[in-house]
């Protein structure tokens, strides 16, 4: 017997076979763990192979010709399975979306699509030049006027596809960039040989490629980026005062990624201009811009700065100089109120009018919008604070990071209480529900009260104790709450 022949027998009799058997374990193994390659096996199993044995036993052990109809038509059928298996392999091997295997190739869209079509027209070509030996030549040439017209009537559409491969090989971005052209702004979402998808905040629309060469294109990446909001204040209200405050404004929202950069921008006629740079994912700018103009109004509401716009004056005469003094109307003197509302609460029945007085003296109202922080747990209260408007809740995060209620704050109720032990800082977060106005007592006119009383000091005292305990229950917590009370530094020493 000829070797050759015996060396096919061999091949054809157990060689396809066990091959056949390796392909179908690699593909039932990679199903198993979801790979993309699995289809693409299992399509050369099921596909490719078959008429591949059936043509080589027509050509090299029955001797059937080349350009039997049979053989061709066996030969066309194995090439188009080749196709459907090629295809399902590049889908495996080029990815445009994120690498979900290690040897996965990030690709363009348009890169992805280029390498089907190749496949396609390779072995398109080959089948019709290569196995039926049909000549190219005459209708290459007939194809070649009509590319001419179809090229003059197609410029727009064929300026686009150029303009893609060159956007694809200078790589000014990526999928999933931030980009800025022209005006606009939005994230890359896909690129195609026509267009680019880019999305921003509530629509998303294509831009032609020949479109986009032409644009001066900023790039910002995929992550986060920083931007700015403006504010301008009087001249009587010094920089050394507004950007602490600025800075504070970023506080409690979730979407900014780093703390807030405040610095004077300009100064004008009649006031100093801030910008209050922040840095967020640039989708989510739209609301948290609108959150920090409103933030502004109570910011300055709460540190009594002046807005720098005309207001109405009075003038009173100065008896030294004789001249008038400008005061604004907008001024106004709330110390009566204070006396008569801490003389109402009930955390001050045992104090005597001298006491509540001298607590007055220092107490001032602040005013916050909805959503903002009054006091940060892990940082140090300013001091005692009382609920004079408004409701808030007073919250800490577990150790996964999910909020757990501490209290509800209603109106008249206190909190920030550690202000009282020098260098504690707040156990929880409290948090404005509405537009709320607090009472701020300092910490050392506490102490100075809890000094001189030894009645209030019990009462303030078993306070803390209670709220302690609603700190422990939240967090789980099962201890001894008055021997944890009784570990913390004397509340009398008072921060000098």
């Amino acid at each position: 017997m000829d070797k050759s022949l015996l060396g096919w027998l061999l091949l054809l009799g157990l060689g396809f076979p066990l091959f056949g058997i390796l392909l179908g374990e690699a593909a039932s193994r990679l199903e198993r763990q979801q790979h993309p390659l699995a289809v693409g096996l299992r399509q050369v199993r099921e596909y490719v192979l078959p008429p591949l044995a059936v043509l080589l036993v027509m050509r090299q052990l029955l001797s059937v010709a080349g350009k039997d109809s049979w053989a061709r038509f066996v030969e066309t059928l194995t090439w188009v399975a080749l196709i459907v298996a090629g295809l399902s392999l590049v889908n495996a091997l080029l990815t445009t979306k994120k690498e979900t295997i290690k040897w996965q190739i990030h690709v363009p869209n348009l890169f992805f699509q280029v390498a089907r079509a190749v496949v396609i027209l390779a072995i398109g070509y080959h089948i019709i030049n290569g196995v039926w030996e049909i000549s190219l030549s005459g209708l290459g040439s007939s194809i070649g006027i009509a590319s001419a017209v179809i090229a003059l009537a197609l410029q727009d559409t064929l300026s686009n596809l150029v303009s893609g491969l060159l956007l694809l090989f200078a790589k000014p971005f990526r999928t999933g960039d931030w980009i800025e052209f022209d005006g606009k702004q939005g994230r890359v979402i896909e690129q195609n040989w026509w267009s680019v998808t880019i999305a921003s905040p509530g629509k998303t629309f294509n831009v032609p490629n020949g479109v986009l060469s032409k644009a001066s294109i900023i790039n910002y990446g995929q992550g986060a980026i920083w931007k700015s909001i403006s504010a301008s204040f009087s001249y009587d209200d010094s920089p050394n005062q507004v950007i602490p405050a600025l800075n504070s404004l970023v506080e409690g929202i979730d979407a900014i990624e780093d703390e807030g950069l405040a610095q004077v921008s300009s100064y004008g006629d009649s006031c100093i201009t801030y910008d209050l740079y922040y840095k967020l994912l640039p989708e989510k700018n739209f609301g948290v811009s609108g959150q920090l103009k409103s933030r502004i109004y109570y910011l300055t509401q709460r540190y009594g700065f002046t807005a720098p716009y005309p207001i109405q004056m009075h003038y009173n005469v100065d008896a030294k100089q004789g001249i008038p003094s400008q005061i604004p109307q907008a001024i106004e003197n709330r110390q009566p109120e204070l006396v008569t509302y801490l003389r109402s609460l009930p955390y001050f029945i045992t104090l005597n009018d001298n006491q509540i007085e001298k607590l007055a003296q220092r107490a001032r109202f602040k005013s916050y919008g909805q959503g903002e922080l009054i006091i940060q747990e892990g940082k140090e209260d300013e001091g005692l604070y009382i609920m004079f408007k408004g409701t808030g809740e007073a919250y800490l995060k577990d150790e996964k990071g999910d909020r757990k209620v501490v209290d509800e704050l209603e109106l008249n109720e206190a909190f920030g209480e550690m202000a009282i032990f020098p260098g504690e800082v707040s156990p929880v977060t409290a948090i404005a529900l509405e537009d709320v106005e607090v009472v701020v007592i300092p910490a050392e006119k506490i102490i100075e009260a809890i000094e001189s009383n030894n009645k209030f000091a019990s009462e303030f005292i078993e306070y803390i104790e209670e709220r302690k305990k609603m700190v422990l229950v939240a967090k789980g917590i099962k201890e001894d709450v008055k021997s944890l009370i009784n570990n913390n530094r004397n509340p009398v020493q008072v921060r000098r």
